[in-house]
């Protein structure tokens, strides 16, 4: 092994964890990490084995067959242009083999510990902005500054879970379970501070997930309290926090008037939900291609909301994933994260809570944004993907 060689096996997980921490505060960091990360990953050689490791891997194989399904849907594509760049869009999820044979088990906690500290200093920002100590442009409404909510409140979310997890199924130490209490708690502050409504949503299923995941081998009967205390909780939420009670307000607001056709940003997505239903029932075997999906959704929106917006994203993987491939596509989706879920229930360790929550995390989310295709959550699934599901037992340290 060369001198270059040598230092580019030994950069990449360092790199891995820079790409952590960059995840959750710049987009554009994340991007010089991770072609960093490609360009250390091919001078550490071994190609055989990283290769080798990779197909042997159940859930790289559903995600290369989901990204081949992209590229064959070009052939009933009519909008060729628009299809290469949807296809572009799928280099993040290519990232997944790369970070699978980088990751080191060694340096699980890590990864983890730097996409927390960011988020942290992500939290901190929206609570300055709360405060009043940072301004935002006046027709701003958001408090998650420098990251668009689509983005971090999910990301936030799965924060939270990591800490709880940590807290519940970790031995830790006394002043570690005090430090990681007040961050959870100064995290989950911030999840309702904040505007975004998804990662809202995420955090109590995922709070939903840890009370079976800790009860039912335990107590039935707690686990059933438990589920009864968790609507409570959400109530006593929207008691409190004038943020999160304005934006469920004005959604069940904004879906009651849709029908009007006024512009506003959930009656928008059910009439995105609407017009892609049609569209879906119109080519429900195989779907419209990789890039006619902007096409096919204008001539339907022409004819059942000709006043509103055309969009080349329904919001949702699960409708996008369909209108484009059709049921053999949501085939494909599904099968990663059923992949993913099976490792999870078969290998039994520290990571073995994460491991199962992280497929629901997604499957969740992707009802309401089509959160593969996103920049950051691509990335996210990428990064967290790598760790989790690795076969650790045959790396070579």
């Amino acid at each position: 092994m060369t001198s270059l060689t040598q230092k580019a096996a030994i950069a990449a997980s360092p790199l891995l964890i820079l790409f952590a921490f960059a995840l959750p505060l710049s987009t554009s960091a994340g991007s010089i990490l991770a072609i960093l990360l490609i360009l250390a990953w091919i001078t550490s050689g071994k190609m055989a084995e990283k290769f080798d490791e990779i197909l042997r891997n159940p859930v790289t194989i559903a995600v290369l067959i989901y990204i081949l399904l992209h590229v064959l849907g070009l052939l009933w594509s009519e909008d060729l242009d628009w299809g290469f760049k949807i296809l572009k869009k799928q280099w993040k999820l290519l990232l997944f083999p790369v970070f699978l044979t980088i990751a080191k088990k060694e340096h699980t906690k890590y990864y983890m510990a730097a996409f927390i500290a960011a988020i942290f200093l992500k939290a901190c920002k929206a609570y300055l902005v709360w405060l009043g100590v940072i301004s935002l442009p006046p027709s701003s409404v958001f408090t998650t500054l420098g990251t668009t909510h689509v983005m971090y409140n999910p990301m936030l979310a799965l924060a939270c879970y990591i800490l709880l997890q940590n807290l519940i199924f970790a031995a830790n130490k006394p002043v570690h379970k005090i430090l990681q209490t007040g961050l959870l708690i100064f995290l989950s502050c911030n999840m309702f501070i904040t505007a975004g409504r998804t990662g809202q949503i995420a955090f109590f299923v995922l709070l939903a997930v840890i009370l079976f995941q800790y009860f039912y081998k335990l107590s039935k009967a707690k686990l059933l309290l438990g589920l009864i205390l968790l609507p409570l909780l959400i109530t006593a939420t929207y008691q409190c926090s004038t943020t999160f009670r304005g934006r469920v307000d004005l959604a069940i607001t904004e879906i009651k008037e849709h029908k009007s056709q006024e512009i506003t940003s959930v009656g928008l997505r059910v009439w995105f939900y609407k017009n892609t239903i049609i569209v879906i029932k119109e080519n429900w075997l195989t779907g419209v291609g990789t890039g006619d999906f902007p096409t096919e959704y204008a001539k339907i929106n022409k004819i059942y909301s000709p006043t509103l917006l055309n969009t080349d994203n329904p919001h949702s993987q699960y409708l996008l994933i369909l209108s484009q491939f059709g049921i053999v596509g949501f085939i494909s989706l599904i099968s990663i994260f059923f992949s993913q879920l099976i490792m999870a229930f078969r290998q039994k360790d520290a990571l073995t809570p994460l491991r199962q929550a992280f497929p629901i995390f997604f499957l969740v989310i992707m009802l309401a944004e089509s959160y593969l295709m996103v920049y950051g959550t691509g990335f996210l699934f990428s990064l967290f993907s790598a760790f989790l599901y690795k076969n650790f037992s045959h790396q070579n340290s």
